[in-house]
């Protein structure tokens, strides 16, 4: 069955726990939805029914007569750097730990399945398509544990090497702390902001597809 509007906003409340993923009416009916992270990521005119984006604030009154879907913190949570079980599940990491920092859910640790650092790096490079800066452990040897991150400061740092974390990653760098990642002897790969939040767009639209099979999407991004 085609799923309707308010069934997709159902679905991404119940996944995401945002509170009002639905942020402006449409057709009650959604055959094609397109994907976009942003409002400027989209053409002027879109073959849709309507449109799930990220950062929803800035659609206005665009593309009226759509429907208009948004999840903000729960997709940067889920799906970008950070407690991202999705992205852990696709490269195979096991013994996956959730990193709890001054009372708050900050990402995962896990072992990858890879035994050196250019295996690591090039399985991320495969599913995420690059990378913007990195570096390798002090010390290669023995086993990559790894901590995905939505923070990047001293005390954090700190706190994952206390616990065997080998390898850092996380969206951008933040100089600031490279100094206590480079005392610590920790490897460390900023993955990209956007490339990430690409990478959880993408993988929204797979699990939209998966949960509604009438369901058709387009995923749009800036060259679209």
């Amino acid at each position: 069955m085609t799923p309707t509007l308010h069934e997709l906003a159902d679905w991404l409340r119940a996944e995401f726990g945002e509170a009002q993923p639905l942020k402006r009416d449409g057709p009650p009916e959604v055959r094609k939805l397109a994907l976009a992270l942003e409002p400027a990521d989209l053409p002027p005119e879109v073959d849709a029914d309507a449109l799930f984006l990220h950062r929803s604030l800035r659609v206005g009154e665009g593309w009226p007569g759509l429907g208009v879907l948004g999840v903000h913190d729960g997709f940067d949570l889920a799906l970008t750097t950070g407690p991202n079980h999705r992205l852990a599940r696709a490269l195979g990491w096991r013994d996956v730990q959730a990193v709890v920092w001054k009372s708050e859910l900050k990402g995962i640790t896990a072992t990858p399945p890879q035994q050196s650092w250019d295996e690591l790096r090039a399985a991320l490079h495969t599913e995420l398509g690059g990378e913007d800066t990195s570096w390798p452990p002090a010390d290669t040897s023995g086993p990559l544990r790894v901590a995905l991150m939505n923070a990047m400061n001293p005390g954090v740092i700190e706190h994952v090497a206390d616990g065997g974390v080998r390898v850092y990653l996380t969206g951008q760098l933040r100089p600031s702390a490279s100094a206590a990642a480079h005392a610590r002897g920790m490897g460390m790969i900023a993955l990209g902001h956007r490339r990430s939040e690409d990478w959880g767009l993408r993988r929204l639209a797979a699990e939209l597809r998966a949960a509604f099979p009438d369901l058709q999407t387009h995923v749009y991004g800036p060259t679209d």
